[in-house]
């Protein structure tokens, strides 16, 4: 089964006063007071044109129903109060998985909520081929503020990079294809998973071109620093970014298996008082939470030569969680959101403390049976607080 949740916290959850979390939940979630389950898929269906044509992919296995697995979400709210759109990415580890980002509709098939293809069939279909206008196998999207949905394209199916991959943003607006940007082959390898980006604008103005995009490749634990202004990327690497043997092996309710995930979850700081911004980051097989000034990784003459030139830049939390973690994300007060895995739990952290210590740090959310892989967490924040998780 497959979920995900809205949390809007009430203001009787608001604990800054004490010096811990903004948002602070501790059994009251266990009864899934505050966690609201927006939408779940025993298998995740796709708004096929007609039957005949689902029943093709089917038979040609194109289209495995139980296969696809949704790893990330974002939501778009229109500007002008318009029909929110919640967007669901689903990367092709598996067979079977036709379409690899979607949103969701409101057709139900089966008791599942249909997905359509985004931003439209002909970008799903036979995306292998690498033609120009393809979407081939999407970890995690992002919607930033200049209303563009920036979509990370691992070229990735199965176990076989199959295309070059590439970084999209579309206009949220209009669904217009606004950049496109294909890594360059010397900076990614053969086992290159690029599974988070993170974008940071700079300036709005000129139409929001000074924005720089990090993305994580968990598999050479490194990130691709863009540039959107200048077309131009490159990469940087440091051993807080490797994933720990120790972390290497999942217990999640009695469930046990082996994963080397290097850097996986990101989330950009609120500005800082002083300026600028610290982009916080943990390779998902690890314990540790780490931080730099994204000033210094926008310092292409740092790395030109060497990736891992600059290792005094990058600041470990002496504190360590005792589980693995997915996903990240920060409000605009600073309060970092987190999954912990073992725990099956949701943690927040303050960053203005220190991470782990008990004054800084707390439990949102504790769920046994439904929070048992966090894989993506977005916060969007309106009038109120609301953090989506898948």
């Amino acid at each position: 089964m497959i979920r995900m949740y809205s949390y809007t916290p009430g203001s009787k959850f608001i604990c800054l006063l004490l010096g811990v979390c903004s948002i602070v939940v501790r059994s009251s979630l266990a009864a899934n007071e505050d966690l609201k389950v927006i939408f779940q898929w025993s298998q995740v269906e796709f708004d096929y044109p007609s039957e005949s044509i689902r029943q093709d992919d089917i038979d040609s296995g194109n289209f495995m129903p139980g296969n696809a697995v949704t790893i990330d979400v974002d939501i778009y709210y229109p500007g002008d109060n318009g029909t929110s759109k919640v967007f669901i990415a689903m990367p092709k580890f598996q067979p079977g998985v036709p379409v690899a980002l979607g949103t969701v509709t409101n057709k139900v098939r089966n008791g599942n909520p249909i997905i359509a293809p985004y931003p439209s069939w002909d970008w799903h279909t036979e995306p292998t081929k690498c033609k120009t206008d393809r979407i081939v196998s999407v970890f995690r999207v992002m919607i930033d503020e200049c209303d563009r949905l920036w979509v990370l394209d691992t070229g990735r199916v199965l176990d076989e990079m199959k295309c070059p991959p590439q970084l999209l943003a579309f206009d949220l607006k209009t669904n217009a294809l606004l950049h496109r940007y294909e890594i360059p082959s010397s900076q990614i390898e053969s086992r290159s998973i690029l599974v988070t980006p993170v974008v940071e604008i700079i300036d709005k103005s000129n139409q929001c071109h000074n924005t720089f995009v990090y993305l994580a490749d968990c598999q050479t634990y490194s990130i691709i620093v863009y540039d959107l202004q200048r077309q131009t990327s490159w990469r940087v690497t440091d051993k807080t970014m490797y994933p720990y043997p120790s972390y290497g092996t999942y217990n999640i309710k009695g469930d046990s298996f082996d994963l080397m995930d290097g850097i996986l979850g990101m989330s950009l700081s609120p500005a800082l008082s002083e300026g600028g911004r610290k982009l916080f980051y943990h390779a998902m097989s690890s314990g540790t939470e780490n931080w730099v000034y994204t000033s210094d990784l926008r310092n292409e003459t740092r790395f030109r030569e060497d990736p891992s030139s600059s290792p005094g830049i990058f600041t470990t939390y002496r504190k360590s969680r005792g589980t693995q973690s997915g996903g990240e994300a920060f409000n605009k007060d600073g309060i970092l959101f987190y999954g912990l895995m073992s725990d099956v739990k949701i943690a927040c952290f303050n960053a203005r403390g220190e991470y782990g210590y008990y004054k800084s740090t707390d439990i949102v959310a504790d769920d046994p049976v439904t929070l048992q892989f966090v894989s993506g967490i977005k916060v969007r924040q309106q009038n109120i607080n609301e953090m989506n998780t898948l």
